[in-house]
């Protein structure tokens, strides 16, 4: 039974501050006759700011509109207003006006890619915030990197024509006449009257709050793209002053990037270019060198195997010895068909691995059934196939112990 609340930030959007009075106090939540305060709606978030009345002040955490009536949700537990009272709200101007920039910008990079992309897409969802903003367009293809240059490029254009921004209330059958359905790209709103917004080549319908003309939005930089789903490309991207920071932090990481390789900053595409190369150099030759160590070890090895049921069995711990390395000398092991080979390694923790030949595995071998036994013992798990397997656990105290145990299993399993 509540009247509509007037939205003055349709009518005087400069006036982040106003006087209104108290129509209801309900669970928290403080109802006026008129407000400034845009209630959330249309991918756009709801303002923050205060209430006053005397010295009692109460801060405003959410702003809902619901069947006409918008709602201040209060901070404050105690809410010491009455219907009538005459109260001073006052709308936090900075996140205000962030909102405006992107809701705004949102419009101009729509129209923007339409220009780059062509007349097929269509906005599928949008969302603003302080900070960013993200425009989800329905396209058949990812965008390219050209393209995206190219969109923020017109878009950037726009905004230093300084267009004015246009709203007008129309009749919704006149507006569709005029403009068509592509009006309704950010959803149809309720109502015979719809607030039309037009921003260069752009018109929709649209319930936001917008600046002025496109100068006010300042510069706009796309952070990225990204396929959301099948046929819709996201674009995310920052406007006003959260741009000019998102360049800052980008700088900063350029400089930060050049400063540690000790480059110049318009160096740095071949410096990593040629630390890279180097690295996958440096990491073949290691695998290289691990190779030749397994083969090393292997020779060094062999001979103290020890022999269960006729099959020359290997139980040894590699000190320091990573999961890569105990993996290759355990192949190196098992080329020879009747050889068992139970590896571990106390590096960060208890490593463990199991390989078995062709003849051994005939027999009963089974690395996986070896290396689930023995990394019980260290408190782990693992397994594997038949024929290589690898596991482990936190004790490495207790390697020895399940290097016998894995002798115990082979002692049952193995049949020559």
């Amino acid at each position: 039974n509540l009247p509509d609340t007037e939205r003055s930030y349709y009518y005087q959007p400069d006036e982040l501050e106003f006087q209104a009075k108290v129509v209801a106090v309900i669970d928290g939540n403080i109802i006026l006759d008129r407000t400034q305060f845009y209630p959330e709606g249309g991918g756009q978030p709801h303002d923050h700011g205060i209430i006053t009345k005397g010295n009692s002040t109460y801060q405003v955490v959410d702003v809902l509109i619901e069947q006409g009536v918008i709602f201040h949700t209060i901070f404050e537990d105690m809410i010491d207003l009455e219907p009538g009272d005459i109260v001073d709200g006052a709308v936090d101007r900075g996140r205000r006006l962030a909102h405006m920039r992107h809701h705004t910008a949102t419009h101009v990079v729509n129209d923007a890619a339409k220009k780059v992309l062509g007349n097929h897409i269509w906005q599928a969802g949008a969302q603003k915030s302080a900070e960013r903003a993200r425009l989800d367009l329905s396209h058949f293809k990812r965008i390219t990197n050209e393209e995206l240059k190219e969109i923020e490029l017109i878009a950037n254009e726009t905004v230093m024509a300084n267009i004015p921004v246009e709203i007008t209330w129309m009749d919704r059958t006149e507006a569709e006449q005029k403009y068509g359905f592509v009006l309704y790209q950010g959803g149809v709103p309720p109502g015979k009257q719809i607030r039309v917004l037009k921003v260069g080549d752009d018109v929709e319908a649209c319930g936001g709050t917008h600046v002025s003309n496109t100068g006010l939005i300042g510069p706009i930089k796309i952070l990225k793209t990204e396929r959301i789903q099948d046929g819709v490309e996201r674009l995310e991207y920052a406007a006003g002053e959260a741009a000019v920071k998102r360049w800052q932090e980008l700088d900063d990481l350029l400089r930060l990037s050049a400063d540690e390789l000790k480059v110049a900053p318009e160096h740095l595409p071949e410096t990593t270019a040629r630390f890279f190369n180097e690295w996958k150099e440096f990491k073949k030759e290691n695998a290289r060198l691990k190779e030749d160590l397994a083969s090393a070890r292997v020779d060094s090895l062999i001979s103290d195997a020890v022999d269960i049921g006729g099959f020359r069995v290997i139980a040894r711990t590699l000190p320091g010895a990573d999961i890569e390395e105990l993996v290759k000398a355990a192949a190196e092991f098992t080329k020879e068909s009747d050889v068992v080979a139970l590896l571990a390694s106390d590096l960060g923790g208890a490593k463990i691995v199991a390989a078995a030949g062709d003849m051994a595995r005939e027999n009963g071998a089974n690395s996986g059934d070896l290396v689930r036994e023995m990394s019980r013992v260290v408190g782990g798990g693992g397994g594997g196939r038949a024929e290589l397997a690898q596991g482990g656990g936190p004790d490495a105290g207790k390697i020895d112990e399940a290097l016998e145990r894995g002798m115990e299993v082979l002692r049952e399993s193995l049949v020559k």
